[in-house]
Protein backbone atom coordinates (compact mmCIF):
# COMPACT_ATOMS: atom_id res chain seq x y z
CA UNK A 1 0.00 0.00 0.00
CA UNK A 2 1.23 3.79 -0.88
CA UNK A 3 2.60 5.71 2.48
CA UNK A 4 0.21 8.26 0.65
CA UNK A 5 -1.89 9.89 3.86
CA UNK A 6 -1.07 6.77 5.45
CA UNK A 7 -1.90 8.29 8.71
CA UNK A 8 -5.67 9.54 10.28
CA UNK A 9 -3.68 12.65 11.15
CA UNK A 10 -2.49 13.16 7.44
CA UNK A 11 -5.82 12.83 5.78
CA UNK A 12 -7.24 15.37 8.67
CA UNK A 13 -4.62 17.44 7.66
CA UNK A 14 -6.42 17.61 4.03
CA UNK A 15 -9.67 18.74 5.57
CA UNK A 16 -10.91 22.12 4.55
CA UNK A 17 -12.59 23.10 7.80
CA UNK A 18 -13.88 21.17 10.94
CA UNK A 19 -17.20 20.65 9.99
CA UNK A 20 -16.14 18.44 6.91
CA UNK A 21 -13.49 16.09 9.29
CA UNK A 22 -16.42 15.80 12.11
CA UNK A 23 -18.89 14.90 8.88
CA UNK A 24 -15.87 12.69 7.53
CA UNK A 25 -15.29 11.31 10.60
CA UNK A 26 -19.79 10.46 10.65
CA UNK A 27 -19.02 8.45 7.63
CA UNK A 28 -16.12 6.65 8.36
CA UNK A 29 -18.49 3.10 8.59
CA UNK A 30 -17.87 0.40 6.28
CA UNK A 31 -21.41 0.00 6.22
CA UNK A 32 -22.08 2.75 4.85
CA UNK A 33 -20.03 1.83 1.65
CA UNK A 34 -21.55 -0.52 -0.83
CA UNK A 35 -18.28 -0.81 -2.17
CA UNK A 36 -14.48 -0.19 -1.78
CA UNK A 37 -11.27 -0.63 -3.00
CA UNK A 38 -7.46 0.36 -3.49
CA UNK A 39 -4.65 -0.94 -4.72
CA UNK A 40 -0.82 1.24 -5.31
CA UNK A 41 -2.23 4.21 -7.20
CA UNK A 42 -5.35 4.87 -6.32
CA UNK A 43 -8.48 4.42 -3.45
CA UNK A 44 -12.45 4.34 -4.46
CA UNK A 45 -15.56 3.91 -3.04
CA UNK A 46 -19.33 4.19 -3.36
CA UNK A 47 -20.72 5.71 -0.41
CA UNK A 48 -24.46 5.83 0.04
CA UNK A 49 -25.98 9.58 0.22
CA UNK A 50 -29.93 10.65 0.28
CA UNK A 51 -30.71 9.94 -3.24
CA UNK A 52 -31.25 6.92 -4.88
CA UNK A 53 -27.70 6.24 -6.69
CA UNK A 54 -24.16 6.16 -4.03
CA UNK A 55 -21.51 8.95 -4.47
CA UNK A 56 -18.89 7.54 -6.44
CA UNK A 57 -15.79 8.90 -4.59
CA UNK A 58 -11.98 8.16 -6.35
CA UNK A 59 -8.55 9.35 -4.86
CA UNK A 60 -5.65 8.98 -7.11
CA UNK A 61 -2.46 8.54 -4.67
CA UNK A 62 -0.03 9.83 -7.27
CA UNK A 63 -1.44 13.28 -6.00
CA UNK A 64 -3.28 12.55 -3.85
CA UNK A 65 -5.95 14.25 -6.41
CA UNK A 66 -10.06 14.05 -5.49
CA UNK A 67 -12.59 12.92 -7.34
CA UNK A 68 -16.57 12.94 -6.04
CA UNK A 69 -19.92 13.18 -7.75
CA UNK A 70 -21.26 14.40 -4.70
CA UNK A 71 -22.15 18.67 -5.54
CA UNK A 72 -20.37 19.62 -2.53
CA UNK A 73 -17.91 22.19 -3.70
CA UNK A 74 -15.44 21.62 -0.43
CA UNK A 75 -12.17 20.15 -1.88
CA UNK A 76 -11.70 17.50 -1.06
CA UNK A 77 -15.42 16.92 0.57
CA UNK A 78 -16.80 14.16 2.78
CA UNK A 79 -16.62 11.43 1.14
CA UNK A 80 -13.26 11.79 0.04
CA UNK A 81 -11.71 12.34 3.58
CA UNK A 82 -13.67 9.49 4.47
CA UNK A 83 -12.45 7.23 1.93
CA UNK A 84 -9.07 8.04 3.31
CA UNK A 85 -10.05 7.54 6.82
CA UNK A 86 -11.44 4.17 6.05
CA UNK A 87 -8.10 3.54 4.11
CA UNK A 88 -5.51 4.38 6.83
CA UNK A 89 -7.66 2.67 9.21
CA UNK A 90 -7.42 -0.80 7.27
CA UNK A 91 -10.87 -1.22 6.43
CA UNK A 92 -10.26 -0.64 2.37
CA UNK A 93 -9.31 -4.30 0.94
CA UNK A 94 -5.86 -3.36 -0.60
CA UNK A 95 -4.43 -5.23 -4.40
CA UNK A 96 -8.31 -4.74 -5.67
CA UNK A 97 -9.17 -4.14 -9.48
CA UNK A 98 -11.00 -0.62 -10.08
CA UNK A 99 -14.23 -1.08 -11.61
CA UNK A 100 -14.55 0.68 -14.81
CA UNK A 101 -15.27 4.45 -13.78
CA UNK A 102 -12.36 4.53 -11.89
CA UNK A 103 -9.85 2.98 -14.61
CA UNK A 104 -11.27 5.77 -16.74
CA UNK A 105 -10.38 8.71 -14.80
CA UNK A 106 -7.25 7.35 -13.66
CA UNK A 107 -6.48 6.72 -17.57
CA UNK A 108 -7.65 10.30 -18.31
CA UNK A 109 -5.24 12.18 -15.70
CA UNK A 110 -2.64 9.83 -16.62
CA UNK A 111 -2.55 10.90 -20.34
CA UNK A 112 -3.20 14.58 -19.46
CA UNK A 113 0.08 13.93 -17.30
CA UNK A 114 2.05 12.21 -20.55
CA UNK A 115 0.97 15.56 -22.35
CA UNK A 116 1.73 18.01 -20.00
CA UNK A 117 5.30 16.23 -19.86
CA UNK A 118 5.56 15.51 -23.52
CA UNK A 119 4.86 19.06 -24.02
CA UNK A 120 7.83 20.18 -21.54
CA UNK A 121 10.48 17.72 -22.65
CA UNK A 122 9.68 19.15 -26.40
CA UNK A 123 10.49 22.60 -24.96
CA UNK A 124 13.54 21.85 -23.13
CA UNK A 125 14.63 19.25 -26.75
CA UNK A 126 14.16 21.21 -29.25
CA UNK A 127 16.60 23.14 -30.96
CA UNK A 128 17.10 27.11 -30.17
CA UNK A 129 15.29 28.50 -33.00
CA UNK A 130 16.84 31.37 -35.13
CA UNK A 131 17.07 34.00 -32.23
CA UNK A 132 16.49 37.30 -34.80
CA UNK A 133 13.06 35.56 -36.00
CA UNK A 134 12.05 34.17 -33.01
CA UNK A 135 12.47 37.71 -31.41
CA UNK A 136 10.58 39.47 -34.33
CA UNK A 137 8.00 37.15 -33.53
CA UNK A 138 7.35 37.29 -29.70
CA UNK A 139 7.79 41.94 -30.17
CA UNK A 140 5.12 41.38 -33.10
CA UNK A 141 2.60 39.48 -30.77
CA UNK A 142 3.54 41.45 -27.43
CA UNK A 143 3.16 44.63 -29.27
CA UNK A 144 -0.49 43.90 -30.28
CA UNK A 145 -1.40 42.73 -26.63
CA UNK A 146 0.46 45.78 -25.36
CA UNK A 147 -1.26 47.94 -27.32
CA UNK A 148 -5.07 46.79 -26.35
CA UNK A 149 -3.70 47.29 -22.12
CA UNK A 150 -2.61 50.81 -22.85
CA UNK A 151 -5.70 51.59 -24.03
CA UNK A 152 -7.53 49.94 -21.48
CA UNK A 153 -5.53 51.59 -19.07
CA UNK A 154 -5.80 54.72 -20.25
CA UNK A 155 -9.55 54.33 -19.74
CA UNK A 156 -9.35 53.08 -16.29
CA UNK A 157 -7.22 56.06 -15.46
CA UNK A 158 -10.43 58.58 -17.21
CA UNK A 159 -12.45 56.54 -14.70
CA UNK A 160 -10.24 56.77 -11.76
CA UNK A 161 -10.16 60.78 -11.96
CA UNK A 162 -14.17 60.67 -12.90
CA UNK A 163 -14.24 58.66 -9.24
CA UNK A 164 -12.02 61.08 -7.22
CA UNK A 165 -13.72 64.02 -8.98
CA UNK A 166 -16.84 62.79 -7.70
CA UNK A 167 -15.69 61.69 -4.41
CA UNK A 168 -15.09 58.12 -2.84
CA UNK A 169 -17.99 58.52 -0.65
CA UNK A 170 -20.53 59.35 -2.86
CA UNK A 171 -20.19 55.78 -3.48
CA UNK A 172 -21.52 54.51 -0.65
CA UNK A 173 -25.21 53.68 -0.64
CA UNK A 174 -25.02 54.10 -5.13
CA UNK A 175 -27.22 51.20 -5.81
CA UNK A 176 -25.92 51.64 -9.31
CA UNK A 177 -21.98 51.60 -8.84
CA UNK A 178 -21.51 48.02 -8.36
CA UNK A 179 -22.92 47.54 -11.74
CA UNK A 180 -20.20 50.65 -13.25
CA UNK A 181 -17.28 48.87 -11.41
CA UNK A 182 -17.97 45.46 -13.22
CA UNK A 183 -18.56 46.70 -16.55
CA UNK A 184 -14.87 48.48 -16.05
CA UNK A 185 -13.74 45.11 -15.21
CA UNK A 186 -15.62 43.57 -18.01
CA UNK A 187 -13.63 46.45 -19.86
CA UNK A 188 -10.02 45.00 -18.31
CA UNK A 189 -10.76 41.49 -19.81
CA UNK A 190 -11.39 42.97 -23.00
CA UNK A 191 -8.13 44.73 -22.68
CA UNK A 192 -6.66 41.53 -21.94
CA UNK A 193 -5.76 42.85 -18.41
CA UNK A 194 -7.62 40.27 -16.33
CA UNK A 195 -5.27 40.61 -13.34
CA UNK A 196 -6.47 44.30 -13.80
CA UNK A 197 -10.07 43.13 -13.74
CA UNK A 198 -9.30 41.16 -10.47
CA UNK A 199 -8.49 44.15 -8.70
CA UNK A 200 -10.90 46.21 -9.79
CA UNK A 201 -13.60 43.46 -7.94
CA UNK A 202 -12.00 42.96 -4.98
CA UNK A 203 -11.30 46.53 -4.40
CA UNK A 204 -15.25 46.92 -4.78
CA UNK A 205 -15.62 44.71 -1.27
CA UNK A 206 -13.80 47.27 0.40
CA UNK A 207 -16.83 50.28 -0.27
CA UNK A 208 -18.97 50.29 3.27
CA UNK A 209 -17.02 47.61 4.58
CA UNK A 210 -15.41 49.36 7.40
CA UNK A 211 -15.38 53.13 8.93
CA UNK A 212 -12.19 53.63 7.11
CA UNK A 213 -13.09 51.59 3.93
CA UNK A 214 -12.54 55.04 1.44
CA UNK A 215 -8.77 55.00 2.78
CA UNK A 216 -8.32 52.03 1.82
CA UNK A 217 -9.96 52.35 -1.20
CA UNK A 218 -7.49 55.16 -1.79
CA UNK A 219 -4.51 53.05 -1.58
CA UNK A 220 -5.70 50.58 -3.66
CA UNK A 221 -6.17 53.49 -6.58
CA UNK A 222 -2.41 54.46 -5.68
CA UNK A 223 -1.72 50.98 -6.76
CA UNK A 224 -3.75 50.74 -9.81
CA UNK A 225 -1.78 54.13 -10.78
CA UNK A 226 1.11 52.61 -10.49
CA UNK A 227 0.43 49.89 -12.30
CA UNK A 228 -0.81 52.39 -15.42
CA UNK A 229 2.40 54.11 -15.28
CA UNK A 230 4.48 51.35 -15.50
CA UNK A 231 2.43 50.35 -18.66
CA UNK A 232 2.82 53.63 -20.01
CA UNK A 233 7.06 53.32 -18.96
CA UNK A 234 7.06 49.59 -20.32
CA UNK A 235 9.97 49.91 -23.40
CA UNK A 236 12.28 51.86 -20.24
CA UNK A 237 11.60 48.46 -17.77
CA UNK A 238 14.29 45.73 -17.48
CA UNK A 239 13.17 42.44 -18.25
CA UNK A 240 12.69 41.08 -14.26
CA UNK A 241 10.02 44.70 -13.96
CA UNK A 242 8.43 43.87 -17.08
CA UNK A 243 7.51 39.97 -15.96
CA UNK A 244 6.12 41.52 -12.68
CA UNK A 245 4.16 43.93 -14.78
CA UNK A 246 2.88 41.51 -16.74
CA UNK A 247 1.85 38.84 -13.87
CA UNK A 248 0.47 41.93 -12.54
CA UNK A 249 -1.76 42.29 -15.72
CA UNK A 250 -3.04 38.79 -15.65
CA UNK A 251 -0.38 37.73 -18.32
CA UNK A 252 -0.34 34.06 -17.82
CA UNK A 253 2.92 32.85 -19.30
CA UNK A 254 2.95 28.72 -20.31
CA UNK A 255 3.23 26.30 -17.56
CA UNK A 256 5.39 23.78 -19.44
CA UNK A 257 7.97 26.72 -20.51
CA UNK A 258 8.55 28.38 -17.05
CA UNK A 259 9.25 24.14 -15.92
CA UNK A 260 11.53 24.01 -18.88
CA UNK A 261 13.43 27.18 -18.82
CA UNK A 262 12.62 28.72 -15.20
CA UNK A 263 15.13 28.89 -12.12
CA UNK A 264 15.08 25.74 -10.89
CA UNK A 265 15.32 25.64 -6.93
CA UNK A 266 15.99 21.40 -5.20
CA UNK A 267 15.19 21.41 -1.49
CA UNK A 268 13.04 19.76 0.90
CA UNK A 269 10.00 22.28 1.17
CA UNK A 270 7.53 22.55 3.92
CA UNK A 271 4.19 23.25 3.71
CA UNK A 272 3.57 26.08 5.99
CA UNK A 273 0.52 27.65 4.45
CA UNK A 274 -2.62 26.82 2.83
CA UNK A 275 -5.63 28.87 1.62
CA UNK A 276 -8.23 28.01 -0.31
CA UNK A 277 -10.80 31.07 -2.24
CA UNK A 278 -13.99 30.04 -3.77
CA UNK A 279 -14.12 32.76 -6.71
CA UNK A 280 -16.53 33.26 -9.38
CA UNK A 281 -17.99 31.32 -11.60
CA UNK A 282 -17.35 28.18 -9.44
CA UNK A 283 -14.01 28.61 -9.49
CA UNK A 284 -11.75 27.95 -6.51
CA UNK A 285 -8.24 29.40 -6.01
CA UNK A 286 -5.76 27.29 -4.15
CA UNK A 287 -2.53 29.27 -2.44
CA UNK A 288 0.16 26.93 -1.13
CA UNK A 289 3.19 28.18 0.68
CA UNK A 290 6.40 25.87 0.86
CA UNK A 291 9.25 27.18 2.96
CA UNK A 292 12.90 25.83 1.36
CA UNK A 293 14.34 23.91 4.88
CA UNK A 294 18.00 24.43 3.28
CA UNK A 295 17.87 27.28 0.60
CA UNK A 296 15.72 29.49 3.13
CA UNK A 297 13.58 30.61 -0.34
CA UNK A 298 9.79 30.53 0.46
CA UNK A 299 7.78 29.77 -2.66
CA UNK A 300 4.12 30.36 -3.45
CA UNK A 301 1.93 27.62 -5.42
CA UNK A 302 -1.04 28.88 -7.28
CA UNK A 303 -3.40 26.72 -8.25
CA UNK A 304 -7.21 26.95 -9.90
CA UNK A 305 -9.89 24.18 -9.49
CA UNK A 306 -12.79 24.64 -11.83
CA UNK A 307 -16.67 23.82 -11.31
CA UNK A 308 -15.83 21.27 -8.65
CA UNK A 309 -13.57 19.04 -10.38
CA UNK A 310 -10.69 18.88 -7.97
CA UNK A 311 -6.94 20.34 -8.22
CA UNK A 312 -4.38 17.69 -9.18
CA UNK A 313 -2.52 17.70 -6.87
CA UNK A 314 -2.72 17.87 -2.97
CA UNK A 315 -0.61 19.47 -0.70
CA UNK A 316 -0.99 18.29 2.84
CA UNK A 317 -0.06 21.30 5.82
CA UNK A 318 2.71 20.68 7.91
CA UNK A 319 4.42 17.97 5.76
CA UNK A 320 7.83 17.64 3.65
CA UNK A 321 7.95 17.31 0.19
CA UNK A 322 11.57 16.74 -1.65
CA UNK A 323 12.24 17.60 -5.43
CA UNK A 324 12.33 21.32 -7.68
CA UNK A 325 10.41 23.89 -7.76
CA UNK A 326 10.43 26.03 -10.83
CA UNK A 327 10.04 29.96 -10.33
CA UNK A 328 8.50 32.46 -12.41
CA UNK A 329 10.81 35.51 -13.92
CA UNK A 330 10.36 38.51 -12.23
CA UNK A 331 11.82 40.73 -8.97
CA UNK A 332 11.81 38.73 -5.67
CA UNK A 333 10.16 36.21 -7.69
CA UNK A 334 8.03 33.75 -4.95
CA UNK A 335 5.54 31.77 -7.31
CA UNK A 336 6.50 28.83 -8.83
CA UNK A 337 5.64 25.37 -10.38
CA UNK A 338 6.17 21.89 -8.77
CA UNK A 339 8.77 19.91 -10.70
CA UNK A 340 8.15 15.96 -11.50
CA UNK A 341 10.20 14.68 -9.09
CA UNK A 342 7.95 16.33 -5.94
CA UNK A 343 7.36 13.96 -3.71
CA UNK A 344 6.01 13.27 -0.28
CA UNK A 345 8.89 12.99 2.88
CA UNK A 346 7.98 10.03 5.67
CA UNK A 347 6.64 12.64 8.62
CA UNK A 348 9.99 13.78 10.20
CA UNK A 349 11.96 13.96 7.29
CA UNK A 350 13.79 16.33 6.22
CA UNK A 351 15.69 19.71 8.14
CA UNK A 352 14.12 20.98 11.20
CA UNK A 353 12.06 24.37 10.53
CA UNK A 354 14.43 27.49 11.54
CA UNK A 355 13.74 30.62 13.25
CA UNK A 356 13.06 34.67 11.79
CA UNK A 357 13.33 37.25 14.29
CA UNK A 358 10.69 39.53 13.45
CA UNK A 359 13.06 42.76 12.97
CA UNK A 360 14.44 40.37 9.76
CA UNK A 361 11.21 39.31 8.95
CA UNK A 362 10.07 42.18 8.62
CA UNK A 363 13.25 43.72 6.71
CA UNK A 364 12.76 41.12 4.74
CA UNK A 365 9.18 41.70 3.68
CA UNK A 366 10.21 45.63 3.06
CA UNK A 367 13.02 44.46 -0.28
CA UNK A 368 10.67 42.37 -1.82
CA UNK A 369 7.85 44.69 -1.15
CA UNK A 370 10.13 47.34 -2.42
CA UNK A 371 11.39 45.01 -5.50
CA UNK A 372 7.87 44.28 -6.71
CA UNK A 373 5.30 46.53 -5.09
CA UNK A 374 2.83 44.90 -7.84
CA UNK A 375 3.08 41.52 -6.04
CA UNK A 376 -0.67 40.80 -4.75
CA UNK A 377 0.30 38.97 -1.50
CA UNK A 378 3.60 38.86 0.29
CA UNK A 379 4.45 36.02 2.60
CA UNK A 380 5.41 36.88 6.30
CA UNK A 381 7.17 34.73 8.73
CA UNK A 382 8.27 35.31 11.88
CA UNK A 383 9.02 33.59 15.49
CA UNK A 384 8.95 34.16 18.87
CA UNK A 385 5.62 35.96 18.61
CA UNK A 386 3.17 35.98 21.13
CA UNK A 387 -1.31 37.19 20.87
CA UNK A 388 -2.34 40.44 22.56
CA UNK A 389 -5.73 41.89 22.04
CA UNK A 390 -6.43 45.28 22.84
CA UNK A 391 -9.93 47.48 21.61
CA UNK A 392 -11.05 44.07 19.59
CA UNK A 393 -7.74 44.21 17.20
CA UNK A 394 -5.72 41.28 17.68
CA UNK A 395 -1.79 41.66 17.26
CA UNK A 396 1.42 40.02 17.27
CA UNK A 397 3.39 41.23 20.13
CA UNK A 398 7.47 40.84 19.81
CA UNK A 399 8.79 42.07 23.46
CA UNK A 400 11.96 44.26 22.81
CA UNK A 401 13.01 44.53 26.60
CA UNK A 402 13.31 47.99 27.97
CA UNK A 403 11.94 48.94 24.89
CA UNK A 404 8.36 49.51 23.41
CA UNK A 405 6.68 45.93 21.84
CA UNK A 406 6.53 45.34 18.30
CA UNK A 407 2.87 45.24 17.73
CA UNK A 408 1.62 43.44 13.90
CA UNK A 409 -2.27 43.93 13.72
CA UNK A 410 -3.84 40.70 12.73
CA UNK A 411 -6.75 39.66 10.34
CA UNK A 412 -7.75 37.19 12.97
CA UNK A 413 -11.09 35.94 14.39
CA UNK A 414 -11.75 36.07 17.66
CA UNK A 415 -12.83 32.47 17.74
CA UNK A 416 -9.57 31.73 16.03
CA UNK A 417 -7.19 33.49 18.06
CA UNK A 418 -8.50 32.48 21.17
CA UNK A 419 -7.93 28.67 19.24
CA UNK A 420 -4.37 29.78 19.12
CA UNK A 421 -3.85 31.07 22.52
CA UNK A 422 -4.94 28.19 23.98
CA UNK A 423 -3.14 25.21 21.61
CA UNK A 424 0.20 28.03 22.21
CA UNK A 425 0.09 27.32 25.97
CA UNK A 426 1.41 31.12 26.21
CA UNK A 427 4.88 30.30 25.17
CA UNK A 428 6.15 32.25 21.83
CA UNK A 429 5.56 30.94 18.81
CA UNK A 430 6.27 31.21 15.53
CA UNK A 431 3.61 32.69 12.91
CA UNK A 432 3.16 32.12 9.34
CA UNK A 433 1.25 34.52 7.00
CA UNK A 434 0.23 36.43 4.21
CA UNK A 435 1.08 40.20 4.51
CA UNK A 436 -2.06 41.95 3.02
CA UNK A 437 -0.70 45.25 2.48
CA UNK A 438 -3.93 47.28 0.81
CA UNK A 439 -5.06 48.71 3.82
CA UNK A 440 -2.72 51.60 5.10
CA UNK A 441 -1.43 49.97 7.75
CA UNK A 442 -1.42 46.72 6.70
CA UNK A 443 -2.60 43.32 8.17
CA UNK A 444 -0.72 39.91 8.84
CA UNK A 445 -3.33 37.02 7.80
CA UNK A 446 -1.90 34.21 10.16
CA UNK A 447 -2.54 30.68 8.15
CA UNK A 448 0.11 28.46 10.38
CA UNK A 449 1.61 28.71 13.98
CA UNK A 450 4.82 26.62 15.20
CA UNK A 451 6.58 26.03 18.58
CA UNK A 452 10.11 24.43 19.31
CA UNK A 453 10.27 21.19 21.26
CA UNK A 454 12.94 20.64 24.50
CA UNK A 455 16.23 21.00 23.29
CA UNK A 456 17.30 20.12 19.52
CA UNK A 457 13.55 18.93 18.59
CA UNK A 458 12.90 20.77 14.87
CA UNK A 459 9.48 23.13 15.18
CA UNK A 460 5.95 21.29 14.94
CA UNK A 461 2.82 22.72 13.72
CA UNK A 462 0.41 23.16 16.10
CA UNK A 463 -1.88 25.19 14.39
CA UNK A 464 -3.81 25.87 10.94
CA UNK A 465 -5.99 28.33 9.87
CA UNK A 466 -9.45 26.70 8.59
CA UNK A 467 -11.14 29.75 8.75
CA UNK A 468 -10.10 30.92 5.35
CA UNK A 469 -10.59 27.72 3.48
CA UNK A 470 -13.63 27.11 1.56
Amino acid sequence: MSRVLATEAEVVALSPDASSTKAAQGLKNPSKWPSLGCNATAAWGECQGSGSKPYQTQVDLSGPSFKCSCPSRKFPCKHGLALMLLRAAGQVADNAEPPAWVSAWLDSRAEKAEKKEAKAAAIAAAPPPDPETLAKQQAKREDKRWDKVAAGMQELQLWMQDMLRNGLANLSGDQQARQHWNTMAARMVDAQASGMAARIKEAWELVDSHPQWSRDLLVQLGHWQLLADAVARRDALGAETRADVMAALGWALDKAEVQARGQVVADDWLVVGLRQIEREGRLLERRVWLQGLHSGRIAWLLDYAQGGRGFETAWVPAQSYRGSLHFYPGQAPLRAIAGADIELLAPGAGAPLGEAAWRDALAQLSRRMAANPLQPVQPLWCGQARLQTSAGQWYAVWPQGAEAAALVPLALADDQAWQLQALGGGAPMALFGEWEGGQQQGRWRLLSAWQAGDGQAPWTNIWQNRGDVL
